[in-house]
């Protein structure tokens, strides 16, 4: 029996049901332009198709960088680093005292590698495909630059390749690296010994020139739908709004955060609502100075052949030494 609508969607099904024709097109509704914008523009570009829109944004994940203060203090680096060349010029430092910087790998699990890959890729201007969505877009100078930087953290700067970054960020084997939201929760819940020396910035990216730093990436999470064969879809879309509004987004949370605790820390998609969560100042400043920069990929048809893909240029170029224009031409051909 199909329900009229849906909430904790994973993100990557509202195309599937779009394409059947199963889900009602939430630009009919006149409001839809001002419900949109209570989250950010690049939230919405999976849930696009054939120039409709199919569903709500309702938790975002992120990634971030972060850092142990007490342990960057040590090494006297006292600028966290911005941008990837920053990053690079580090490396060598932390290696150096038996440390390493740490970026999410690839080899174990290839679901996400186009995750993994996208930040380098928006960074540098590029993107997985073209604008209908019908051509891969991986063998563009951009997406070039990208897979070089990206696999260039493993083969020439000899980065782990495969860590469990909380673990290591405990014992500062790994005192900085790039990490989810996921980890986020961790070190705040799992971790008390290290309250008060860590700290969470916004990823690093390419530096463009006029003081402007690119740190597009994404973060797909959980989504609402409204189905096609309701016979309340004004209502759903009535109860859709009401869910995702700020207000009750902000209390949800907080009441979530009050009868679990910190482990069940809402990742709310409304803008609005995570200004007004109960997190750290601090902490909320970083991450929506990240959201500036959110960009997320198209959803398409076949669309686990591109990661599929990317997972295999990351192994024939990190783990069997395969020049990297090859290791592309293969795999897009």
């Amino acid at each position: 029996m199909q329900p009229d609508a849906a909430l904790g969607v994973d993100a990557q099904v509202p195309i599937d049901f779009a394409v059947r024709n199963a889900l009602v097109n939430l630009n009919e509704f006149p409001d839809y332009a001002e419900v949109a914008k209570r989250f950010r523009p690049g939230a919405l570009i999976p849930y696009r198709f054939n120039g409709g829109d199919y569903a709500l944004p309702e938790t975002q994940n992120f990634n971030m960088l972060f850092y142990r203060k007490d342990i960057m203090q040590e090494l006297g680096v006292t600028k966290i680093p911005q941008t990837w060349s920053e990053v690079l010029d580090l490396i060598p430092l932390l290696q150096q005292k038996g440390m390493d910087f740490y970026y999410p790998h690839v080899t174990n699990n290839t679901d996400n590698a186009i995750n993994e890959f996208a930040p380098f890729l928006f960074q540098y201007g590029g993107d997985f495909y073209n604008k209908d969505g019908s051509h891969s877009a991986l063998e563009s100078p951009e997406a070039m630059q990208a897979i070089k930087m990206w696999t260039g953290l493993f083969t020439n700067y000899k980065i782990s390749k495969d860590a469990n970054f909380f673990n290591r960020f405990r014992t500062g084997e790994m005192p900085i690296g790039v990490a989810d939201y996921s980890t986020y929760v961790l070190l705040s819940t799992a971790a008390p010994e290290l309250t008060g020396w860590w700290g969470m910035k916004p990823m690093p990216g390419i530096d463009k020139g006029n003081g402007v730093i690119d740190r597009s990436t994404g973060g797909l999470a959980q989504t609402a739908v409204i189905f096609k064969d309701s016979k309340r879809k004004q209502e759903s879309w009535e109860f859709l709004k009401w869910w995702t509004s700020a207000d009750v987004q902000e209390q949800f949370g907080i009441e979530l955060e009050a009868l679990l605790g910190v482990e069940a820390r809402w990742n709310t998609a409304n803008v609005e609502a995570l200004r007004r969560s109960p997190w750290p100042s601090e902490d909320i400043e970083s991450i929506l100075e990240q959201w500036n920069w959110f960009k997320e990929r198209q959803i398409v048809l076949g669309g686990y052949y591109t990661t599929r893909q990317i997972a295999n240029i990351w192994n024939e170029i990190v783990l069997n030494g395969k020049n990297q224009r090859e290791a592309i031409e293969d795999a897009c051909h």
